[in-house]
């Protein structure tokens, strides 16, 4: 069947009435099957009905009948970015920035809930006023970046989403579960892949030099430590090293005792949990007399402005961030189209970046 008459047919379906104002059509996938043609034959077909005005296409959500230049009924939506201390890490602004950036083409409205973080009480009371002003806002939709590095950041992340919950806002988290793995919380999870991460970043330790690779992170970090430590381990035990507590450490690398007596235990090749702890610990080391690459090996995840910029450049795992805050609005918009599918881990892959601070030719 040729493009014109699949046009034909499907203009006189509309006039019929057979789809009304505001009904979704058949995925492309459907109408290929049934007219029996290429998909992109089908895709031209109904941006020559969206050029005519009569229907929309929504990135993730499908196409909506919209009858002569019109839209449909529930077109326009307002979405709300939930996100403690957005400012003192790097990778949320851009995962934000590009869903402000498709707002437009996908006709809706963006409002932003950044909140400082630190420890006092005040800042708490915030959290749950910002949370209940996106409520009565009567918000379509929350993207979630659950707190971290928080004391009792558990009970706030629980109250925060049972908040919305109770309001019935679908949530897209991101990044992060509230729900330290392997629990679940029920809502979509978009981020990289943090057990293959893991693995990558350890099996570049191992590549030349198969030994003990240690892995940091610091107190009350966010759920996704427990993810690529798990990457972690798998990589030892592709290499034949049996994995070890010895190797796992929860710390602060600014505290130079600590510091100090992790590479008396052994510790010469170091993944931290993300770039500011390995930078940080990058200068702990220094400040002990120890040079890295040379005696100690470091890397990071994030891949955040500074980790090039570092007194010795950080090898890290870059975030896609453009790609994950695309990802997280197809990830809304089919949540809200179809209320009724399972909770989805959405993952995009983290690339390597290989910098100084794991030189094997500078180190001993």
């Amino acid at each position: 069947m040729r493009s014109n008459d699949i046009l034909t047919e499907l203009l006189s379906q509309l006039e019929q009435g057979v789809w009304k104002t505001g009904d979704k059509l058949p995925a492309e996938r459907e109408l290929s099957e049934r007219y029996k043609v290429s998909r992109p034959t089908v895709s031209r077909v109904l941006s020559q009905l969206r050029d005519m005005g009569l229907i929309e296409r929504a990135v993730g959500s499908g196409t909506y009948v919209t009858g002569a230049g019109g839209k449909r009924k529930d077109a326009h939506r307002t979405f709300g970015l939930f996100v403690p201390g957005l400012g003192r890490g790097e990778i949320f602004e851009p995962i934000c920035n590009r869903i402000a950036e498709l707002s437009q083409e996908n006709d809706f409205s963006l409002i932003w809930g950044s909140i400082p973080s630190d420890r006092d009480a005040t800042t708490e009371d915030r959290l749950y006023q910002t949370a209940q002003s996106f409520i009565d806002r009567g918000m379509d939709g929350i993207f979630l970046q659950p707190v971290e590095r928080e004391q009792g950041l558990s009970n706030k992340n629980l109250r925060i989403a049972s908040m919305f919950e109770n309001a019935g806002i679908p949530m897209v988290l991101l990044d992060s579960d509230y729900l330290l793995y392997p629990e679940r919380s029920g809502h979509d999870l978009v981020g990289i892949d943090n057990i293959q991460a893991g693995l990558v970043l350890c099996g570049h330790f191992l590549e030349k030099r198969p030994r003990r690779v240690d892995f940091l992170w610091r107190p009350n970090t966010a759920g996704t430590y427990a993810l690529r430590l798990i990457g972690h381990r798998e990589a030892l035990q592709r290499a034949g090293i049996e994995p070890s507590r010895d190797y796992e450490h929860q710390g602060d690398p600014r505290d130079l005792d600590f510091v100090s007596a992790l590479v008396k235990a052994g510790a010469r090749d170091i993944i931290c949990v993300n770039d500011e702890t390995a930078v940080t610990l990058i200068i702990s080391l220094v400040n002990l007399g120890l040079r890295v690459p040379e005696d100690v090996r470091v890397a990071g995840f994030d891949d955040l402005k500074f980790a090039h910029l570092a007194q010795v450049p950080l090898t890290t795992m870059h975030q896609p961030c453009r790609e994950i805050g695309e990802v997280a609005l197809s990830a809304m918009l089919s949540r809200l189209a179809n209320p009724g599918l399972p909770p989805r881990n959405l993952t995009v892959v983290a690339g390597l970046q290989v910098r100084r601070s794991s030189s094997l030719e500078m180190s001993r």
